[in-house]
């Protein structure tokens, strides 16, 4: 019998905002398929540190972005093989979540189509809508099917709801909802912990609730702290 395949948080997701604009975080997952490390998505620079903490000296063999959004690709750089859907827009005019630049931190990408096969049981299925190229991996695991969503399904709420963010294609959204209602035992949101899927709808977390802190800067020195950025 195969050797099941895991899906492991790397990172979890948020849907942060603040006055200043969005934080962007969203969840990363790294998918333990026999022979191979396939992570999704990789956050932006800000998360960098803490991608590399959670990865420790592990290689993945291949990257997955679910769309060119620059808070799930800038780290796409650490790695070697990189794929994305075709169809992605790498520079929507005047869309401030994928400036022009995107299209050379994914320089090199490869593409991924719907229905590719990257390992046993790993597979890649479009999910447009939110973005014309958005693409997630359904994952058969031990506990049932898995859907790496993106943010074709960003949160718990979104499913509920039948609504993504932001989306370019309404339409086109909705029936991509529709889809992983249809598809998923567990769901891995782009903005929010995993959950499982009972009777199309969200149920129970698969994770606890974890709380950000705000580093402030040492009132003493004025210097950030430990995690900031450098």
């Amino acid at each position: 019998m195969p050797d099941a395949v895991v899906v492991e948080p790397l990172l979890l997701g948020y849907g942060l905002s603040s006055p200043q604009g969005s934080i962007g975080f969203c969840g990363v997952y790294l998918v333990h398929a026999p022979g191979r490390r396939i992570l999704f998505d990789c956050g932006h620079a800000g998360r960098r540190r803490a991608l590399l903490r959670a990865l420790g000296p592990r290689h993945v063999d291949t990257l997955v972005l679910s769309h060119a959004h620059w808070d799930h690709v800038q780290n796409a750089d650490l790695f070697t093989e990189v794929l994305i859907h075709p169809d992605e827009d790498l520079a929507p005019r005047g869309n401030p979540v994928a400036p022009p630049w995107t299209s050379a931190v994914v320089d090199g990408a490869r593409p991924a189509t719907d229905g590719l096969e990257l390992a046993p049981g790993v597979t890649v299925t479009a999910l447009p809508g939110h973005t014309t190229g958005s693409i997630g991996l359904t994952v058969t695991t031990a506990a049932g099917t898995a859907l790496l969503t993106g943010d074709a399904v960003p949160s718990a709420r979104a499913l509920r709801t039948g609504r993504c963010s932001s989306a370019v294609d309404e339409d086109a959204a909705a029936r991509s909802m529709a889809l992983v209602r249809s598809r998923a035992d567990l769901v891995y949101p782009g903005h929010d912990r995993p959950f499982t899927v009972e009777g199309g709808q969200p149920g129970r977390y698969l994770l606890p609730r974890v709380d950000l802190s705000v580093i402030e800067p040492d009132p003493r020195t004025g210097e950030p702290g430990e995690d900031f950025p450098a």
